[in-house]
């Protein structure tokens, strides 16, 4: 195997030759690794291989399973142990549910061991004919798809978006525009608190949502500051040098030049901001084939926005479409999660979304109504209650009249 992996980089052939061995090793007819969320209580193949010249691992396996009634599973994963079962009819009293899905899935006997620390997954052998309790090889094999696996998944997000850790050049730029303004690179960050200028602040917006690749100073005077024109140049000129100057605090590139037509971000930077980020989540989301990608997806949206664009500036009429546009994408993307979450019982991750969602936009009536219906469903009426005065402290009447309405007609 080691020879044969030598000749490889691609994640998903060694992948595919590892759970090979791991079958031909211990004589099963499959073996294939499971990505395991606890938080969701769910469960899902990822890789797997089959000796059967028909491979039925799609139609007897669900897209997720779940883990609510494997509780020797759970336990023996939470421990990091391995899980044995030599004989599947000897669980059939105990363990019925247990015992119904050894049966759909065609399980006599398995082994399975963990894989830590990232992903939360683990690698099982159906039907072993030998070395039946015999854990070394499989967990060496483990530690093999566990580099394969994370090799994949540092190669999707690549395809996906550049995040702030992904920073490996001293060309490479990330602007955080949701909330507080923060540039990021290689060498560090500047928060929106050190430029000790609103100014700068929305100088810095203005010229990264503009989608012009350079703007006069008369463009910036008369969108932001109109009727500022007393040395308005000079003035401009003086917020571009402290900016630079601070920017060399990070980088030994200029992060604005200046050119014929005016004032532009250096064309040699690459430069990403979460707004950006954000528009590849939502739409890698709206074309997720599973749900479990959708809600992962949408986690990574959710995750990015902590308040509006700019929030140090909200209200003001040159920002007001731009923020607007994601505060309302925001709340949009909340709301599907948690209708997501709601579909697949988990309650925990959707009281914590539902909870923050409604600190950064306390006007949306779908977030206390999931909130609301989750806690319900908990039987924490106590909590529920505490909502319901929060929803109609924040919303107005006819929004407060229609949360009540949906929540008695239990309306999705």
């Amino acid at each position: 195997m080691e020879a044969h992996l030598h000749e490889s980089d691609d994640p998903v052939e060694i992948a595919q030759y590892t759970l090979k061995t791991a079958c031909k090793f211990y004589g099963g007819d499959w073996c294939g690794l499971f990505v395991v969320d606890l938080e969701l209580k769910l469960w899902s193949p990822y890789w797997w291989y089959n000796d059967s010249v028909e491979d039925k691992t799609t139609s007897l396996l669900h897209e997720l399973e779940s883990a609510d009634f494997l509780y020797r599973w759970v336990r023996a994963f939470r421990a990091n142990e391995p899980m044995i079962v030599l004989d599947a009819e000897s669980v059939k009293k105990d363990y019925p549910d247990e015992y119904d899905l050894y049966q759909r899935l065609g399980i006599n006997s398995v082994l399975a061991v963990p894989v830590r620390p990232r992903p939360s997954a683990l690698i099982a052998v159906r039907n072993m004919t030998r070395y039946q309790s015999q854990t070394s090889m499989l967990r060496l094999l483990a530690y093999v798809l566990l580099v394969a696996y994370n090799e994949q998944k540092t190669l999707d997000r690549l395809q996906l978006a550049v995040a702030p850790e992904n920073i490996k050049s001293s060309k490479d730029v990330y602007i955080s525009l949701f909330g507080e303004l923060k540039i990021y690179t290689a060498n560090g960050v500047l928060k929106e608190s050190v430029f000790n200028s609103p100014r700068i602040s929305r100088l810095l917006t203005y010229l990264l949502i503009s989608h012009k690749a350079a703007l006069t100073p008369y463009e910036i005077e008369q969108t932001i500051w109109p009727g500022d024109s007393a040395n308005f140049a000079k003035n401009l000129k003086n917020l571009i040098y402290r900016l630079r100057q601070l920017f060399m605090l990070i980088s030994d590139e200029q992060l604005i030049q200046s050119s014929a037509v005016g004032y532009q971000f250096n064309p040699n930077l690459n430069i990403m901001t979460d707004c950006q980020r954000f528009d590849s989540y939502m739409q890698a989301a709206a074309k997720a084939s599973s749900i479990m990608t959708k809600v992962e997806l949408l986690k990574g949206a959710i995750d990015l926005y902590s308040g509006k664009v700019l929030a140090s500036a909200d209200g003001e009429h040159w920002l007001i479409q731009f923020a607007t546009q994601y505060h309302l994408a925001y709340i949009g993307a909340v709301n599907e999660l948690l209708k997501q979450l709601d579909s697949l019982r988990a309650y925990d991750l959707l009281n914590q979304y539902a909870m923050k969602s409604l600190t950064i936009a306390p006007e949306n009536t779908r977030g206390y109504y999931w909130l609301i219906r989750s806690l319900k469903a908990q039987g924490m009426d106590e909590l529920a209650s505490n909502e319901y005065h929060l929803a109609k402290q924040h919303l107005t009447t006819d929004e407060y009249s229609e949360l009540l309405t949906s929540l008695a007609n239990n309306q999705e």
